[in-house]
């Protein structure tokens, strides 16, 4: 068996998961730039260059002028990794998942000009049975930082959009790149919201997601004002 890499500490190791996981072996067959990455895996430069910068931190990857490469810990990693994977075939056959649900999506963004007029058809007659929230002059005087803030747009966009007061994600990294933002600081800006009476979080066991919605006495502020 392939000794396990030497990074600094068990505690590094244990990060070292999901999307990075899904990176390493894409750079497994050779050195990339950030936008073939995006390409590849139909993610966008500033979600994909965190993790790189993550990586490049514990000493996987390394970049040199415009190509990201693994360095010899990496790819002892990854060594390490199919070693393992050996007795589950869990890794690959996630990524294997993972450019099948990429290829799937690229092929739904090539539908017909009709379909498209469709849809859009069906925008506005849900824009116009949905009253528009104006969520400026809220985010001016609320003392909410940032990432909060972001939050908050999303929900009431989505709700602009098609009149839901929530969305539904299977965990805070898909939260994350709908934000752009960094899922280790998402846990707090969601509980802080939720104390604040802005949202509401539960598990929603049928589909195995979460559940993020505006509670409705929020709502109902915002629409007053």
């Amino acid at each position: 068996m392939n000794k396990l890499p030497l990074l600094s500490t068990t505690s590094t190791l244990s990060r070292i998961r999901g999307f990075s996981i899904i990176l390493l072996f894409c750079l497994k067959d050779g050195c990339l730039r950030t936008r073939d990455i995006c390409e590849k895996l139909d993610k966008y430069p500033q979600y994909v260059n965190r993790y790189l910068y993550n990586l490049q931190n514990y000493g996987l990857v390394e970049k040199v002028e415009d190509f990201w490469i693994l360095t010899e810990e990496g790819a002892d990693f990854i060594e390490y990794l199919e070693d393992v994977d050996k007795r589950f075939n869990i890794i690959r056959k996630k990524y294997e998942r993972n450019k099948k649900e990429i290829r799937k999506k690229k092929e739904r963004k090539n539908i017909k000009k009709e379909d498209l007029l469709c849809a859009e058809t069906s925008f506005k007659a849900c824009r116009r049975k949905t009253r528009q929230i104006q969520i400026e002059p809220f985010l001016r005087n609320c003392n909410l930082d940032d990432l909060e803030k972001a939050v908050v747009e999303v929900l009431i966009e989505h709700y602009n959009r098609t009149g839901s007061k929530f969305i539904m994600v299977k965990d805070q990294y898909e939260l994350a790149e709908k934000l752009n933002a960094n899922p280790s600081d998402l846990p707090n800006a969601l509980k802080n919201l939720r104390q604040d009476g802005i949202i509401y979080i539960f598990k929603d066991k049928t589909f195995n997601c979460w559940k993020i919605g505006l509670k409705k006495q929020f709502l109902e502020a915002l629409k007053s004002n």
